[in-house]
């Protein structure tokens, strides 16, 4: 069924998606007698059956896109929309129905929307130092991004092993409408911690929200609440705003630019087309950036 793809509860759901004259319908629920999963298969249960329901046997974008409407009238929050469009991504995957967005346009959350405390700098380091003894190949490999380009996790999830290139020493990292997307030069410390992972192993938002979790049992840290991910990232760039210039941390963290002041960094190049196309040399500007965040980066020396 539909749902039990991802939960595996196919003996609450019908088997196969009907015509649009008999959609497919869920049956009814004990949550408290028959459901008994991790919260993340709850919330999968709770809106992939509302938007089935809502959706009338039409899976098509645009159903998607009022479903994501009618979510917005209700006043949820960006974090709760962007959520529930991944569950229905994982809706169409999970059952072989072509998804009918592309990548970067699932809805974004605002960052000053985001209330994710920074992560005291001492246990991002014992953090590090824990996984490189004893982590697994997918833990060393987000941390060393998450701890070396402050990325969100949304821009982890859309990681390839087209983004992270080894061989050329470079990651994009693509950000769309939620910011600017950047090419960055992998310094040489974290190429050990990334080469043994294949990023084509996709990794869903839900997965890597659990991963975080796995790191903190790492270190024996007990969870506090909205730290995560992004708590790694406000701590990056409150370390990095004692030692350079606003601008340049801005290039770096990948914000977007509002102001025409810094359109000279907007306007930049960050790769060069040549004879075979284009170069995923990282050049101009962005090269620069990179070099000097580096030269002061609070957590590269742990990843030695």
């Amino acid at each position: 069924s539909y749902i039990s793809a991802f939960a595996r509860t196919s003996s609450l759901f019908d088997t196969k998606l009907a015509s649009k004259t008999n959609p497919l319908r869920p049956k009814r629920i004990s949550y408290a007698k028959d459901v008994k999963y991790f919260p993340v298969q709850l919330l999968y249960l709770r809106f992939a059956g509302d938007f089935l329901n809502y959706a009338d046997g039409n899976l098509d974008r645009e159903t998607v896109d009022k479903y994501i409407a009618r979510l917005k009238r209700h006043k949820y929050s960006d974090g709760s929309i962007n959520l529930i469009f991944r569950i229905i991504r994982t809706l169409f995957n999970r059952n072989d129905i072509k998804w009918p967005f592309g990548r970067g346009e699932s809805p974004q959350i605002r960052e000053d929307r985001i209330q994710a405390p920074a992560l005291d700098p001492d246990i991002i380091g014992e953090m590090i130092e824990k996984v490189k003894q004893e982590g697994e190949p997918e833990e060393k490999a987000f941390l060393a991004i998450s701890t070396t380009f402050a990325t969100r996790r949304i821009e982890m999830v859309e990681l390839s092993t087209e983004d992270v290139n080894i061989r050329d020493r470079t990651i994009h990292i693509a950000t769309a409408k939620h910011g600017r997307e950047r090419t960055h030069r992998i310094p040489e410390v974290i190429v050990p911690y990334l080469e043994p992972y294949d990023f084509d192993n996709h990794r869903s938002e839900s997965e890597l929200f659990i991963l975080w979790y796995r790191l903190e049992y790492l270190i024996g840290l007990n969870h506090t609440n909205q730290v995560g991910w992004h708590s790694v990232r406000r701590t990056i760039n409150t370390l990095l705003l004692d030692n350079l210039s606003e601008a340049t941390v801005m290039s770096f963290m990948r914000w977007k630019q509002r102001t025409s002041s810094h359109m000279p960094y907007r306007y930049s190049a960050q790769r060069f087309v040549g004879r075979e196309g284009m170069s995923t040399k990282v050049v101009g500007a962005a090269k620069d950036v990179d070099s000097k965040v580096f030269a002061v980066h609070p957590f590269l020396e742990y990843w030695k």
